[in-house]
């Protein structure tokens, strides 16, 4: 059955409804709902532990020993943290994996408590679905991918254009061998994050011209075969703004060894030759620290030697899908026009 286009879960999400999700934080880290926070019922430990029990001695055994184990003033404790978040956020709604004995027992307890709480019919599992119906089986919007070489500085147009979606900011990560920008997000809270940014009825969305993976995160195959398909929109920069973006937006933010861990990376691919040039290159500016002039060489290097010919590979197999060209006040203009 689909739930895609299920009216309670969409009328939720567009309201930007507040949720409480009370399953245990290593199910959390495991796949989040947008607009949730974690408020446990039971922590990691005593999950496992009622889990232990339930196989061994059934489910009335269960209930009790996770009786015991929240009691007290853990209790008192988890209730507060309920009741704050609900003094603050009068509309959240509460769920558990299914919507069954933990969101049940919580919105018991913060009933009780003096605040009339309700689960959420189905839980994380008819809200996982709902996210995942939507990028496996919904009519998919239209797309503008925008293109241009690295450096060019297609993130920050596209955070200005109407119905953008940033793939990379989902991600945390900026798609390369460089892109690394600290702790991704589980596989599943991205896919759900996505879901919920195609959500908008929207005459189309401009995003990002990116492969496959973004770090650790693979775009969903349906999704991807989409973009890839989606008419393509190029920006066109200055070797010399490009070089300048890079410096900005990776050097002044990273240090040496940052680049150093990139470049081995790429190192089958750059070749021993290249890879002593450049990381040599990398160690002299940083040592230097003289500003951008010390460090124009080496991304030099790594952008018309590594990056561009690959680039331009790709979009010489897809000019038929150029819808249109130039830089970035061109395009903003353009985009305009496109509704």
């Amino acid at each position: 059955m689909s739930t895609w286009n299920d009216p309670e879960l969409i009328k939720l999400f567009a309201q930007q409804t507040p949720l409480i999700d009370v399953r245990a934080p290593i199910e959390f880290a495991e796949g989040a709902i947008p607009n949730s926070v974690n408020l446990p019922l039971m922590n990691d430990e005593e999950r496992h532990l009622v889990g232990i029990c339930y196989k061994q001695q059934g489910q009335e055994a269960a209930i009790k020993l996770g009786h015991t184990l929240v009691s007290g003033e853990k209790k008192h404790q988890r209730i507060q943290d309920w009741l704050n978040y609900l003094k603050k956020y009068p509309a959240a709604r509460v769920f558990c994996f299914r919507g069954g004995l933990r969101s049940q027992t919580s919105c018991q307890w913060i009933t009780e408590a003096g605040i009339k709480a309700t689960p959420l019919a189905g839980g994380y599992k008819r809200l996982r679905q709902f996210f995942l119906q939507k990028l496996q089986e919904a009519p998919l919007p239209q797309l503008f991918r925008l293109g241009g070489l690295t450096g060019s500085g297609k993130t920050p147009l596209l955070n200005t254009l109407p119905h953008s979606i940033d793939l990379e900011e989902l991600a945390h990560h900026r798609g390369s061998a460089f892109g690394d920008r600290g702790p991704q997000p589980s596989q599943i809270s991205f896919e759900n994050q996505l879901a919920l940014k195609l959500l908008p009825t929207a005459p189309h969305f401009f995003v990002e011209d990116e492969s496959y993976s973004l770090g650790k995160i693979l775009l969903p195959q349906r999704f991807f075969r989409h973009l890839r398909q989606s008419p393509l929109v190029v920006l066109e920069t200055t070797l010399e703004e490009r070089i300048q973006n890079i410096y900005q937006d990776y050097v002044l933010t990273h240090d040496v060894e940052f680049f150093l861990k990139a470049v081995e990376v790429l190192s089958k691919k750059l070749g021993g030759l290249r890879t002593k040039t450049l990381t040599d290159q990398m160690k002299m500016a940083f040592t230097q620290n003289g500003g951008i002039a010390q460090h124009e060489g080496w991304i030099y290097v790594l952008l018309t030697e590594y990056y561009d010919p690959m680039y331009r590979r790709d979009i010489a197999k897809q000019k038929d899908l150029i819808r249109f060209s130039g830089n970035a006040q061109e395009i903003a203009t353009w985009a305009k026009t496109q509704g």
